[in-house]
């Protein structure tokens, strides 16, 4: 069960008065997609949902509007909601939009990042490793997120941030799949180490190769996931 009362919502740590029950819903709905507890392909069924969150009918579909808007779920005709398949194909365009956008983001924020926010960056990292030292998935992903919402905004430049935000959910999505395989982990943890030193350094150019090795190793990696479960099956 995925919420077994409304007292959950309140300990996932989102509910605040500032916050509306539909963004509640919605931000439940996408962690329990980005933590793998609906598959890939999952049908979501809104009777269920309701009685999992404790929210109306209507409160629930506006979250799953907004939920398709980012691209984590996909509605089929008389068939409702799914968790979305994402195939090759449009891995490889996501990484193609990603990759040029992330790594001139990195590039400015050597420029223009606050001493604030690149001591924010070396914390964040340090947790990271925390993190993977304990196997915590759950707060690895969170601060993974955190990492990168400092990172967009120590760019000071918004419309990068516009321009990825149809796939941004996929692309954290993307993430988390890979946080779940030890072996790249390692490699991940390496390539973010080296990331993260190039930024608090205002390295330019060191940080657009980290960056951009850092960003192709984990497409590469999300395509041998794909084949070898494909090959599996």
């Amino acid at each position: 069960m995925l919420i077994e009362s409304n007292d959950q919502l309140v300990s996932s740590g989102i509910n605040s008065e500032s916050t509306t029950l539909r963004a509640q819903v919605q931000e439940v709905l996408r962690s329990a997609i980005l933590e793998g507890r609906f598959k890939a392909g999952q049908k979501l069924v809104e009777r269920e949902l309701c009685e999992l969150t404790g929210a109306s009918r209507s409160i629930l579909r506006e979250a799953l509007i907004n939920l398709e808007a980012s691209g984590l779920i996909e509605r089929q005709s008389y068939r409702g909601f799914s968790v979305t398949r994402i195939g090759p194909r449009k891995v490889k365009e996501i990484f193609e939009l990603r990759a040029p956008l992330e790594t001139l983001a990195a590039e400015l924020f050597t420029e223009r990042a606050s001493d604030q926010e690149i001591e924010s960056i070396s914390e964040i990292m340090a947790e990271m490793e925390a993190c993977i030292a304990t196997s915590d998935l759950a707060r690895l992903r969170a601060a993974k997120e955190r990492y990168y919402d400092v990172l967009f905004t120590g760019c000071r430049n918004i419309e990068i941030r516009k321009a990825l935000e149809n796939v941004i959910d996929r692309i954290h999505y993307l993430r988390s799949q890979l946080i779940s395989d030890a072996e790249r982990r390692d490699q991940s943890l390496i390539e973010m180490r080296r990331l993260t030193s190039a930024l608090i350094n205002r390295d330019q150019l060191a940080t657009r190769q980290a960056c951009m090795d850092h960003i192709l190793s984990a497409r590469d990696a999300v395509l041998r996931q794909m084949a070898q479960a494909q090959s599996n099956s």
